[in-house]
């Protein structure tokens, strides 16, 4: 991409350069001149977006720009025009990325770095790489050090490497041009909560509810999808067995008084930020046990919830975090890992891919919140992810949220509440959020309950069942059906009675 992004610029240049030496009897072409400023903004932006940081993109994107210049003036020149307002406007454009860089590099403490997330080929080894990388100041580490060979080839081949930041843009190049040994470079670059959501309005009360949990009469979403109903069927039913609901977050406060009989021990029991707790109580919070709120979970008997440390205190992670936790999640035997996060990525980063596809072919389920930015979430990873069950916000009338991504171009769109959200905070609390975030662990819970029941039930058969059994809403066009826990929770029974 970054030289894409520099020929587009020079070739805008070259274009201008050759429509301004034109015969003035000829006249100029505005058309011309307006597609050589479209490349121009579109090569600009790409090539400001593939640098490490954001100076390195600026500066590569001058130093095209100082080349196309000396190009263009050289056309000039050879079309016998005046060439020299573009020979020095280059000189000086490339002047400035050289004083950019040189205050840069100046500026840049010398021990800050950045990762790389570097997949060699399946019979490399990184020692091929040892000069390339000494000569760039680098060092690595493998990046997923649990995943064997055996397990998965192309996750057990990447290592995070890491560089000083003045010198990524250099060895990520160096490393993309060997295709020998090298299959993919992506850097690790931050992935994690969407932007808070705030959403004044009151919701109107649910009605009669039955469970027994203080805050239940509160909850507007267990009426309109369903939850009533569900619990009217769970309250004299028993599991095959409990599903474990992996919330890959900021951590769970595993201490909570409404969690605390319902999770399961797992690495992020603490949580600084209070997203993943709020997240974790949505999906599996114990339910008619006179506490709190209310989830899908039944008296706490076909749920488990573990909590996975992706991200830090203030909500962010990075691609290696996320995949990490997406594949520890899934050697401890996860049936669904909940994920309320996100990024927008052209491409979707390939460890991204892998990871989940190391987890869907151990027969774990994904879902993920599809964002809060009111756009396509076609750009959004991981819910646009191959496999992944997207899952948009609706508000207590059916209606998309007005911050809900769009999910109609996925695969597995569907939708769920997510406007004033009651549910857990740290420290014994309980708080209101909104957001596809919520929305996200309302579905995993569900499909946590249903794979309770019929523990074979596999990503595929969760998403049909979703889908057939949903609400048809005013935007279901573009948001996908409503959950419906009831209806779903039925759908299940009657499949496991036609199974014998």
């Amino acid at each position: 991409m970054p030289l894409a992004a520099s020929a587009l610029i020079v070739l805008a240049l070259l274009l201008l350069a050759w429509d301004a030496s034109r015969p003035h009897r000829a006249g100029r072409d505005a058309r011309i001149a307006v597609f050589a400023v479209v490349l121009l903004l579109v090569g600009g932006s790409l090539r400001v977006a593939a640098g490490p940081t954001f100076l390195d993109g600026v500066v590569a994107a001058l130093a095209s720009l100082g080349v196309g210049l000396l190009a263009a003036s050289l056309v000039l020149a050879l079309r016998r025009t005046s060439p020299r307002s573009f020979f020095i406007l280059g000189i000086l454009v490339l002047a400035l990325a050289g004083a950019l860089r040189t205050a840069g590099a100046l500026l840049q403490p010398r021990t800050a770095e950045l990762a790389l997330l570097v997949e060699l080929g399946p019979d490399d080894r990184i020692e091929e790489l040892a000069r390339l990388l000494d000569r760039h100041g680098a060092r690595y580490e493998r990046a997923f050090p649990t995943v064997t060979r055996a397990m998965d080839i192309d996750l057990a081949q990447v290592y995070l490497v890491y560089v000083p930041a003045r010198s990524a843009e250099a060895l990520a190049a160096a490393l993309r041009a060997d295709r020998e040994n090298v299959d993919d470079v992506t850097i690790n670059r931050s992935i994690g909560l969407e932007p808070p959501v705030r959403v004044p309005a009151a919701e109107p009360a649910p009605g009669l509810a039955q469970a027994n949990d203080p805050l239940a009469t509160e909850q507007w979403a267990l009426a309109l999808s369903g939850g009533h109903a569900a619990h009217a069927l769970l309250q004299d039913l028993r599991p095959a067995r409990k599903a474990r609901v992996a919330i890959i977050d900021t951590g769970v406060d595993a201490a909570h008084e409404d969690l605390a009989a319902t999770f399961r021990d797992s690495p992020a029991r603490t949580d600084r930020h209070g997203h993943g707790t709020h997240c974790a109580g949505i999906a599996g919070a114990a339910t008619n046990n006179g506490l709190g709120m209310a989830s899908l979970n039944w008296e706490g008997r076909f749920v488990e919830v573990t909590g996975y440390g992706a991200l830090d205190a203030t909500g962010l992670g990075t691609l290696e975090s996320v995949a990490q936790a997406i594949i520890d999640a899934t050697q401890d035997a996860a049936d669904v890992i909940s994920l309320s996060l996100g990024d927008y990525a052209p491409v979707p980063p390939k460890v991204l891919a892998d990871a989940v596809d190391f987890a869907r072919e151990r027969g774990v389920i994904l879902v993920a919140s599809a964002g809060n930015g009111n756009r396509d979430a076609w750009n959004h990873v991981p819910s646009n992810l191959e496999g992944v069950i997207a899952v948009a916000a609706v508000d207590a009338q059916g209606r998309k949220a007005p911050f809900s991504n769009t999910t109609a171009r996925l695969s597995r769109p569907i939708a769920a509440p997510g406007v004033n959200i009651v549910s857990l905070a740290p420290a014994n609390g309980y708080a209101t959020m909104s957001g596809t975030s919520m929305a996200a662990p309302f579905v995993s819970g569900l499909i946590g309950v249903l794979r309770a029941l019929a523990p074979d039930l596999s990503a595929e058969d969760a998403y049909t069942i979703l889908h057939e059994t949903g609400l048809v809403v005013e935007d279901t066009d573009r948001i996908g059906r409503v959950v419906d826990a009831g209806a779903a929770v039925r759908a299940v029974l009657d499949r496991q009675k036609q199974a014998g």
